[in-house]
């Protein structure tokens, strides 16, 4: 890497991208009106006004103006980062996603630095599962576009860096564009088996100089094969939001009693990702080209409601008929999947029990997977199903769910018949990657989804199934075989 810039001012950079509203307008980093000044006149102008800036309010989703107090703090303590000019700033229409972008100049080194934030809108969600069946998908053409429309022959050094989908952007750029001499992807996500295969001769040219810079616990830097070098980072606790938090651009900052800012690394990844990671890489591979339309348009639609915190239309996604075929394979994959990798449940239950749902409803999972036959029996019957429940004395929250979503007794009898012919073994889930030049080989890695929407999705069917089995009284056994 040529880069003069360090790990902390990179993680700096991403995290000023999401700088909005501090105190007002002139709070909001990727703004033209601060085209031309320096990274430091943009700090010194909030921290005038300080007092105006709401230390408990979120202004950006998991960082509160107090923790941004903290950000300022540490960039303008650093000299080097303060210098740096902001050339451009760049904002998409809304018809492409609204994603925003910056050009900055650093005057001492000679240079340029193309910096992406993060997912900007809902269409932008869209087009990050989008890649799971567009190559490239429409979001990484209009990046690559603006990134072709800068003048940038005249730098010693071009850098690309971006946060999340930002991320997933500039490995993009650097994979397409040999003028780049350095990517820093901070928790961004990967790319499908087929952009692998049609640039593989790009990739193996210019995946060197990526460099990923992943929070452990992070849960989009997973999703499909990621490509260059990789350094886990240890995360701050999380709190308000819970496992969500891991993937806030902050998440890997620590600072002490005096406001010094540190990171530190990590061994590797969380275990419980690299298990979801392998799990849901290989359901992506057991879904044909064809159809893998269906099934992002799905994830897409259950992210966007989980982003929001929407259980019921996480719910009515699952009975609609546009996602509940997609919807019921995934379900039947993930339950067909924990029979051969029990491990499975571990992870899982941790992850549901950090976004605060009841985990003992986990123990269920063993009913689904080898019950089918009966799920289809119950499923058939709810009204007669929902009047058992209240002589069973089940929680008024479990009935008056279900009897808000009726439909998904429908979608229970569509994933046990759909778990007859899952083969959960017959893909492996690790991530493609090159070596010496040519051909694939497997090393691991998957797929998981901000918000961890997919758990909140999991949660839901959880939820169900825990209902049927208090029905049939059998309910603690199964609780008890919790792994």
């Amino acid at each position: 890497m040529s880069s003069n810039l360090t790990i902390e001012e990179i993680v700096l950079i991403n995290n000023l991208l999401y700088c909005e509203d501090l105190g007002g307008p002139k709070g909001t980093f990727l703004s033209v009106s601060h085209e031309t000044k320096s990274i430091g006149d943009y700090i010194n102008a909030v921290l005038r006004s300080s007092d105006e800036i709401d230390k408990n309010r979120e202004y950006s989703s998991g960082v509160t103006g107090a923790e941004y107090l903290e950000i300022l703090g540490a960039a303008k303590k650093n000299n080097h980062l303060r210098n740096i000019i902001i050339q451009q700033v760049h904002y998409e229409s809304d018809g492409a996603g609204g994603g925003r972008s910056v050009f900055l100049f650093d005057p001492a080194y000679n240079e340029a630095i193309v910096a992406f934030k993060g997912t900007q809108s809902d269409a932008e969600w869209i087009d990050n599962v989008s890649g799971l069946y567009e190559v490239p998908t429409a979001f990484q053409k209009n990046a690559l576009s603006w990134f072709r429309s800068l003048d940038l022959k005249d730098y010693d050094t071009i850098t690309v860096t971006g946060h999340s989908k930002g991320g997933n952007k500039a490995k993009f750029i650097t994979i397409m564009e040999d003028c780049v001499d350095n990517c820093f992807s901070f928790d961004g996500q990967g790319f499908s088996d087929e952009f692998m295969q049609k640039y593989s001769f790009k990739i193996i040219k210019n995946r060197n100089k990526i460099l990923n810079i992943i929070e452990e616990s992070d849960f989009v830097n997973i999703l499909l094969n990621d490509v260059g070098k990789k350094q886990f980072y240890l995360g701050t606790n999380f709190g308000r939001l819970g496992f969500a938090e891991n993937h806030c651009a902050n998440a890997i900052l620590f600072f002490d009693e005096k406001g010094e800012m540190s990171l530190w690394k990590a061994g590797g990844q969380d275990k419980k990702m690299s298990d979801l990671d392998v799990m849901l890489n290989s359901f992506i591979r057991s879904v044909k080209m064809s159809t893998r339309e269906k099934v992002a348009n799905m994830l897409g639609n259950v992210i966007v409601n989980a982003k929001g915190g929407d259980t019921d239309k996480i719910a009515d996604t699952f009975s609609d008929e546009r996602y509940s075929d997609s919807a019921a394979e995934l379900i039947a994959y993930i339950l067909r999947y924990k029979s051969e990798k029990p491990q499975m449940v571990a992870s899982v239950r941790e992850i549901l029990g950090q976004n605060g749902f009841n985990t003992d409803m986990l123990g269920i999972i063993d009913f689904v997977t080898n019950h089918e036959l009966l799920m289809e029996l119950i499923g058939k019957n709810p009204k007669s199903m929902l009047a058992i429940l209240k002589l069973k004395h089940v929680p008024d929250t479990i009935i008056d769910f279900l009897s808000k979503h009726i439909d998904l007794f429908d979608f229970i009898v569509l994933v046990s018949h759909k778990m007859r012919n899952v083969a959960p073994t017959k893909y492996s889930g690790r991530d493609i990657d090159f070596e010496h030049g040519d051909g694939f080989s497997f090393h691991a890695k998957g797929f998981f989804k901000k918000k961890t929407a997919l758990a909140v999705a999991g949660a839901v069917i959880v939820l169900i199934c825990g209902a049927i089995i208090a029905v049939s009284g059998t309910r603690g056994r199964f609780l008890r075989s919790i792994v």
